[in-house]
């Protein structure tokens, strides 16, 4: 009996020397398991801090093409965030039909033959630069991950260079032109007066009146080329819309335009010459479009000086190419009016507001 009894004691030690060995192997795989834990935890932090401070747009789908991560640059360039596009298509996301439904494979190969895509994020055009690569598991595809660019200011400002560059040789070529027109113009201007013997009175007058049209456009195109600089002086609304309403007096009275006016009286200090250009540029091309009427008026509000001309005309399409130089609706203009218009209002460090509906017409408004 007590050697059995001493056989239980020992296998009892035994167990329990084991069962200790079992929690001490035990509480030493839970450290191990708590360190790996928060290795993986700060490495998991660490990546999500890289995607977050990139400044590029990371996108990552899985095989089937179903958006996994969306980073912090990806939800700026789309104005949207993670939660919402996390599980969506990312044919669906980036609007790309050809995309839609296809797999990880497909999307990249899709984006090695377009690297640059335009595509419109609540009404603003984007223009972005991608490339895709797969991501691979031991060998075997997982999913994919795009990595794309907003290049839509550095492309915006790459047009308005080889437009600078074009304007300038345009420029330098215009301005000879002009030079070249001006001097034998001012002789036929003089010589033309001598012709009339009294029975050529309107005959002479069409003349002078072309040759006041050439005049201006030499004038605007000298404008359009040189610099300019601001020589500010006081003066009268009243004298200036006098002035303004003689260089249109011709237009006028040639056509059938109905034109109205009302004048505020009030002193002002500005380029008296350069505002001038602006206000009878506008003016003309609305004596030009209008059907019925036109007006012009001149007050005051916020201090500042209004100069409003509105036509019954049949409107504007294009508001945003209006002012690009040479650029022109009207069968016989050059093109520089409303170009020198916009260059006058920026040298005064006026605004310029406009209103138009399509067959209604259109009213200019220079606030200096």
């Amino acid at each position: 009996m007590d050697e059995k009894f001493k056989t239980l004691q020992v296998m009892f030690e035994a167990v329990l020397n084991t069962s200790r060995k079992l929690e001490k192997s035990y509480a030493q795989l839970k450290r191990k398991f708590e360190v790996l834990e928060d290795k993986l935890e700060r490495n998991r932090r660490y990546l999500e801090n890289i995607l977050k401070s990139i400044d590029s747009g990371v996108c990552s789908i899985d095989k089937n093409g179903f958006i996994t991560v969306f980073n912090r640059k990806a939800c700026l360039v789309f104005a949207t965030k993670e939660g919402k596009v996390k599980g969506k298509h990312i044919g669906e996301i980036f609007a790309i039909e050809e995309l839609v439904e296809k797999s990880a494979c497909e999307v990249v190969e899709y984006f090695r033959s377009e690297s640059r895509i335009e595509l419109s994020v609540r009404g603003d055009k984007k223009i972005l630069s991608l490339s895709a690569s797969l991501i691979f598991d031991e060998d075997k595809e997982d999913g994919a991950v795009v990595v794309f660019s907003d290049i839509t200011q550095v492309e915006r400002l790459k047009e308005e260079n080889e437009k600078k560059e074009k304007l300038a040789i345009i420029g330098q070529m215009a301005a000879s032109i002009a030079h070249d027109i001006k001097n034998p113009l001012a002789s036929i201007e003089l010589l033309v007066p001598l012709l009339d013997d009294g029975s050529k009175k309107e005959i002479v007058d069409n003349i002078m009146m072309s040759i006041k049209r050439i005049n201006n456009i030499v004038n605007n195109t000298l404008l359009f080329t040189k610099t300019v600089n601001y020589v500010p002086e006081k003066f009268s609304s009243l004298d200036f819309a006098k002035e303004v309403e003689f260089e249109v007096y011709a237009q006028i009275k040639n056509s059938e335009i109905e034109f109205e006016k009302h004048i505020e009286e009030f002193d002002m200090v500005s380029d008296r010459n350069l505002l001038k250009s602006a206000v009878v540029n506008v003016l003309a091309n609305a004596l030009d479009f209008a059907k019925n009427r036109v007006s012009f008026n001149v007050f005051r509000r916020d201090k500042k000086a209004v100069f409003e001309i509105s036509d019954d005309g049949c409107g504007i399409d294009d508001v945003d190419k209006i002012f690009e130089p040479f650029y022109t609706n009207k069968k016989n203009g050059t093109g520089l009016g409303l170009a020198i218009v916009k260059q006058a209002v920026e040298i005064l460090d006026g605004n310029l507001e406009i209103e138009t509906e399509k067959g209604k017409g259109t009213t200019f408004r220079i606030v200096v």
